[in-house]
């Protein structure tokens, strides 16, 4: 049966096309950081670079990410599914290596940004200074990385009591400067023991 594109369907969640220009300007600000990669992984082979460096990265990638994605959105924020404690803290762990802060202050902040998506109170709205390329470029950088230099943080006692009053959570938000070292450590020791 086909969508009608009523307020029932799921054709009215979506709004008006987004023009040349803003999609130019989204692949700008995705493909730049991409292509940057793999010139300094091109330019760096033999002079720094190796396999041992790629696959270090890799899988550190994969555990923030995994840690980030998992972890601090699907089980902390949304409560999309139940972990064993070994598992939640591991996450939580793998989380605060992303050094994207612990998980009660990552998941407080995205749970109002949920409630305010793209308005006012969202804690990092890229429309934050409006709709012109000026202004987006603006709230691209506010977005991805300005904002967590704001002194305004989230009410974690209204966003996430649940995850104040789970003391492993607690714990493991008290223990991220050193797992913050751990994770700029580790790579560092990988790579001297695999490959010196």
């Amino acid at each position: 049966m086909a969508q009608t594109g009523t307020a029932a369907g799921p054709d009215a969640a979506w709004g008006e096309r987004m023009g040349t220009a803003d999609r130019v300007v989204v692949g700008v600000f995705v493909g730049i950081p991409f292509v940057a990669v793999i010139v300094s992984v091109a330019v760096l082979w033999g002079w720094g670079v190796t396999w041992h460096d790629l696959v270090i990265g890799a899988v550190m990638y994969a555990i923030t990410m995994h840690g980030i994605t998992i972890g601090y959105h699907r089980l902390f924020t949304h409560k999309a599914f139940k972990a064993a404690r070994p598992l939640k803290i591991a996450l939580a762990v793998a989380g605060t290596m992303a050094v994207e802060g612990d998980a009660i202050t990552w998941c407080a902040d995205h749970r109002r940004h949920h409630q305010y998506a793209d308005q006012p109170g969202d804690p990092h709205s890229p429309w934050r200074f409006g709709t012109s390329v000026r202004a987006l470029l603006k709230g691209m950088v506010w977005a991805h990385v300005g904002w967590t230099f704001n002194n305004e943080k989230t009410n974690q006692r209204k966003y996430v009591p649940d995850l104040l009053a789970d003391r492993d959570l607690v714990r493991v938000g008290q223990w991220q400067p050193l797992i913050v070292l751990l994770s700029y450590g580790a790579p560092a020791v990988a790579g001297g023991l695999w490959g010196g």
